[in-house]
């Protein structure tokens, strides 16, 4: 069961505390339910710190399949080489059968369509 506590929702970014298990497969980030979200909203993966236990890997995916995949401790987005993920509709988290549990720290920038 996935665990999302909303941390921080303004008009830039939005950062969630996430954890959860194996065979994970829910919406994380709904678009319709952000702060000043209109129809045309979207929003960028811009950093995750995460650590994944046991040998699977957590996937963050946007409707039209652009994702970022997981495993072990790191942080994505901090990184000179790494650019924000940029996709579109909400963001699913899926979790495979390896994945003990894991705990993230998610930040989207808010892109485009908010008011």
């Amino acid at each position: 069961t996935i665990v999302s506590e909303k941390l921080v929702d303004d008009s830039f970014k939005v950062i969630n505390k996430i954890t959860g298990a194996r065979n994970e497969d829910e919406t994380l980030i709904n678009l319709d339910t952000l702060s000043g979200s209109t129809n045309e909203s979207k929003v960028s993966i811009a950093n995750v710190y995460y650590e994944v236990k046991g040998t699977g890997t957590v996937k963050l995916q946007f409707e039209n399949k652009e994702e970022l995949n997981m495993t072990g401790i790191d942080n994505f987005g901090l990184k000179p080489n790494e650019n924000k993920i940029r996709g579109t509709g909400d963001i699913k988290i899926i979790t495979d059968a390896n994945v003990d549990n894991f705990s993230l720290m998610l930040e989207c920038h808010k892109e485009t369509g908010f008011n």
